[in-house]
């Protein structure tokens, strides 16, 4: 399993608003609101990928995404200031989701681990962050000790 990345994009209808543009995804439930289109092109792409994320992590199966052509045949060639726009999930960490999953099975929280680990929440809630990156060999030995598992690194082919 490699970094969630997909070439999957996911509509969201964009609008202006007045202090900057808000968004909502077509497929999925997520809304967000930004200062400037680069701005809301980040947080909606961080949305996609934080609903796959947890799609996975509890073993469903995502929406697929609203067809272009689906989208312009629900419109009927009305957009009422509406821009329609698709956006290509942020790519997520498959470590944290394996965390995140070895803690749901274990039963365990995420202060217990803290507590287990001899570190604060604020660690453990890092090392569950889907965009982090940063796990080091040490913390996921510790983790998976903590969590009476066996840490197994693989290099498989793409």
């Amino acid at each position: 399993m490699n970094e969630h990345t997909t070439s999957i994009a996911y509509p969201f209808a964009v609008v202006r608003t007045r202090d900057g543009y808000s968004a909502a995804a077509l497929d999925f439930p997520a809304m967000a609101s930004a200062d400037s289109v680069e701005e809301l092109q980040e947080l909606l792409s961080e949305q996609a990928a934080l609903y796959l994320y947890e799609a996975e992590l509890h073993g469903g199966d995502p929406p697929r995404p609203t067809t272009r052509r689906e989208l312009d045949r629900r419109r009927n060639g009305e957009s009422g200031g509406t821009e329609f726009v698709y956006v290509e999930p942020s790519a997520t960490n498959y470590i944290s989701l394996a965390i995140e999953r070895a803690m749901r099975d274990e039963g365990v929280s995420i202060a217990e681990l803290a507590h287990r680990l001899g570190a604060s929440v604020m660690v453990v809630k890092r090392l569950t962050d889907p965009f982090y990156f940063g796990h080091s060999t040490r913390t996921l030995r510790a983790v998976a000790a903590a969590l009476g598992r066996q840490l197994r690194v693989s290099l498989d082919p793409t």
